[in-house]
């Protein structure tokens, strides 16, 4: 091809038609110049549809992780509710002075169960968002929620939950005061029930833990509402890329 061209050129100079030779020499130029703007052209799109296919892999993953969190929060939230049931239990039998009942080891042991709650968030397509860049998602709303899930709700729900856990462990020395607290031992059976359902500081504690999982499940049930929305926004991203 480039030999052809070659051959035109010369055959135009040789019967010095330079008008002619310098139009053709312009209409060259055109032709590879369009050959590069159309090569360029096709280049960037292999590398948007690339793009394309990487956000699509990332928002599935997305999809399967907030699906993963809203079951573990449900989970989580069972949780929540049946300790704190349990605490009820303990300090209205404590405050009516009734005499130890066997059903109490099951509402003792309750109280060991902290952190038992703490939601294992699903954090993999997050990962790999941050890892390939924000850009990579052509949505900037998506992109925005995504961020405000992951970077304020999920981490201020995680926060409630040490100050919990911070209250309990603060209190270690208390529980091994008044409990048989052993890891083959089923249960906790106070040592001293008559001492114990006295101490005002052991009501004091049971409160306090009790108001601190009741913040944690409203941090929480706050969590799986935002996810609920994400996780929509998501498959309406995916939908639309698949109508």
């Amino acid at each position: 091809m480039l030999r052809f061209f070659r051959q035109i050129r010369q055959s135009l100079l040789t019967q010095n038609k330079f008008s002619k030779y310098l139009l053709y020499a312009v209409g060259e130029i055109l032709l590879v110049v369009i050959g590069i703007l159309i090569a360029l052209q096709v280049n960037n799109w292999n590398e948007g549809r690339k793009e394309r296919i990487i956000e699509k892999s990332i928002l599935l993953e997305f999809e399967d992780n907030l699906e993963r969190n809203i079951a573990l929060i449900d989970m989580a939230a069972a949780e929540i509710i049946e300790i704190n049931k349990s605490s009820e239990t303990i300090i209205d039998i404590l405050k009516e002075g009734k005499s130890y009942p066997d059903t109490l080891v099951h509402h003792f042991s309750q109280l060991s169960r902290s952190g038992s709650y703490l939601l294992q968030i699903n954090t993999n397509g997050y990962e790999s968002f941050k890892n390939i860049g924000f850009e990579i998602l052509s949505s900037k709303s998506l992109k925005k929620e995504i961020l405000s899930l992951f970077e304020i709700s999920y981490p201020r729900y995680i926060q409630e939950v040490e100050v919990v856990n911070a209250v309990w462990a603060g209190n270690l020395n208390f529980w091994q005061d008044y409990f048989n607290i052993r890891p083959s031992q089923p249960g906790w059976i106070p040592l001293d029930y008559s001492s114990l359902s006295e101490d005002k500081k052991f009501f004091t504690i049971v409160r306090e833990l009790w108001g601190g999982r009741v913040r944690v499940l409203d941090q929480m049930m706050m969590c799986k509402a935002e996810t609920q929305r994400v996780l929509q926004l998501i498959r309406n991203e995916l939908e639309r890329w698949d109508s």
